[in-house]
């Protein structure tokens, strides 16, 4: 499904791309952007100046930059990653580490020890700070800022004492810092604590230490997604959803509904978590190109900042990808669909949870297909956007 908003500019396009965070299902994007790669000219440049990430999206985000001066060989890179993604490479998947997993989640609710000696997660991914190393050259990152092929790059991460969303972005010089409301734009190299800070999400993975406090999922404070991108100077966006946007039926009068499960309660957060501000976002910018409609040169001043309109197209999976995560429950390994069991997320209601943590290939090659069905789907739109001035 994709949501396109023409609005035409007197300026020069500067398209930016927003990769929201979703697990295992940011696969999808890499399906996405394997069709935008086919659908451009083979002689084009990179199509996205500024790149904005957050969670997987941020790793996504990352491998792009670092390989943003051969737009199409880093789109290769990124889809070849996803066809051969495993959980071990995220998390370790060992029996003896998912036994003492459950039992100190067990332990610390029956002697109620929440606290200095809790388990800081359920699910330990130091595999992925080895996959960060081996996978992502961040060097890259800078080369392509100086040789003009990029313009920034920002991963969103939230800070747990502060209580801040920070969106720290690497850029050309003149790139400016900002502060809102609880949101933060702070330049700094990126490095792989970013990238480990920014896909922490809360409980199913740990928090990271970085600039003297603890950070985890971007998601979490990020209540204004589409705003880091605008901040960087962006003007034109091409947003990679994760979720279907068909909305659940509610349960009928009389069914019997089960009360929910640890399981299905940790996934309906994450969808709150990953999905919610970001379709909020949109709504918000739609209404304010609306309002701007009404306005004569089309621009509003306010006292810190310049509303103008923003084209955009919004693309989402046409599928629902939970439904896929579910026939493809039995790939995840043993150790992990035992612990999984015991939480009650290998049900229907747990499906959500299943769809963000089976980084295993089958389903992340079936939700790349989708994807790419849906970026050829939505091609006259994507060149529209990309190539139009």
């Amino acid at each position: 499904m994709y949501w396109f908003s023409r609005k035409k500019k007197n300026e020069p396009a500067v398209p930016g791309l927003i990769l929201p965070g979703g697990g295992a299902r940011n696969a999808y994007q890499a399906g996405v952007l394997k069709a935008i790669a086919e659908i451009l000219p083979d002689d084009t440049a990179n199509p996205f100046p500024v790149i904005c990430g957050t969670s997987s999206g941020a790793l996504n985000a990352a491998i792009l930059a670092s390989n943003a001066t051969r737009f199409s060989e880093g789109v290769t890179r990124l889809t070849g990653i996803w066809e051969n993604f495993s959980c071990d490479k995220i998390f370790y998947t060992d029996a003896w580490t998912a036994i003492k997993s459950g039992a100190r989640w067990a332990a610390a609710f029956v002697t109620a020890s929440l606290g200095t000696s809790s388990p800081r997660a359920l699910l330990d991914n130091s595999p992925q700070r080895s996959f960060i190393e081996s996978h992502i050259r961040l060097a890259r990152i800078q080369h392509a800022i100086d040789t003009g092929a990029l313009r920034a790059l920002a991963v969103t991460a939230s800070s747990y004492s502060s209580g801040h969303s920070i969106s720290y972005f690497q850029g050309v010089d003149g790139l400016l810092p900002w502060q809102r409301t609880r949101r933060f734009g702070i330049e700094e190299e990126i490095g792989i604590d970013h990238l480990m800070a920014s896909s922490a999400i809360p409980l199913i993975f740990p928090a990271v230490w970085l600039n003297n406090e603890y950070h985890g999922d971007g998601s979490m404070r990020e209540s204004a997604p589409l705003s880091p991108a605008l901040h960087l100077g962006a003007n034109r966006l091409l947003i990679i959803g994760v979720r279907n946007q068909t909305p659940d039926t509610a349960p009928l009068a009389g069914s019997s509904v089960p009360y929910p499960s640890i399981g299905q309660i940790t996934g309906y957060m994450l969808d709150t978590l990953f999905m919610d501000s970001l379709d909020a976002d949109i709504e918000r910018m739609n209404r304010i190109n609306h309002m701007l409609t009404e306005v004569p040169d089309k621009r509003v001043e306010l006292q810190d900042t310049t509303l103008r309109p923003i084209e955009f197209l919004a693309i989402s999976p046409s599928r629902d990808v939970r439904e896929i995560a579910q026939r493809h429950a039995v790939d995840f390994p043993r150790s992990v669909r035992l612990l999984l069991k015991g939480l009650g997320a290998l049900t229907q209601e747990g499906r959500p949870l299943v769809s963000y943590l089976l980084f295993e290939p089958g389903f992340c090659r079936e939700l790349m297909e989708l994807g790419y069905r849906d970026g050829l789907a939505a091609q006259e739109e994507i060149r529209e956007l990309l190539l139009s001035e």
